[in-house]
């Protein structure tokens, strides 16, 4: 089936949550089967183990100019995971980024996503070509 899908242009893999027994994709899957994709949407709930897996590789994704990254909680590997994703992308012009932020959260939490914006803001600056949005809920 992938084989036959070397020519899509858009991916779209929301909401996935894997367990040890399930196959990561991981970006370098992505970039060898799908070398003409541009719009990629990646949202995942990621583990440790997971994230150092799904970002394997070395292929970088040079025809994506659309990144859409999610989470279902945030945590900071999701600040690691943007930042690898946005090194692979060096064509990339831009990213929208959806999240949670929305009920009463804990110190830890706030600090979190503070963080994690002081991180958004580093990445605009380094990569000014890029289009950043937001969508929160």
């Amino acid at each position: 089936m992938i084989s036959r899908s070397s020519k899509l242009k858009k991916l779209r893999l929301w909401d996935v949550a894997f367990d040890d027994e399930d196959e990561v994709v991981d970006l370098e899957t992505i970039a060898v089967c799908f070398p003409q994709l541009k719009h990629l949407a990646l949202s995942y709930e990621l583990k440790d183990d997971i994230m150092h897996y799904c970002l394997q590789g070395y292929s970088n994704l040079e025809n994506v100019m659309v990144l859409e990254l999610g989470w279902t909680v945030i945590n900071d590997l999701f600040s690691n995971w943007v930042e690898e994703l946005l090194k692979r992308c060096p064509n990339l012009r831009k990213m929208i980024i959806f999240g949670s932020v929305s009920g009463a959260k804990s110190h830890e939490e706030c600090q979190i996503l503070a963080n994690f914006t002081l991180s958004i803001v580093k990445w605009m600056r380094k990569y000014m070509n890029v289009e950043v949005q937001f969508e929160y809920e």
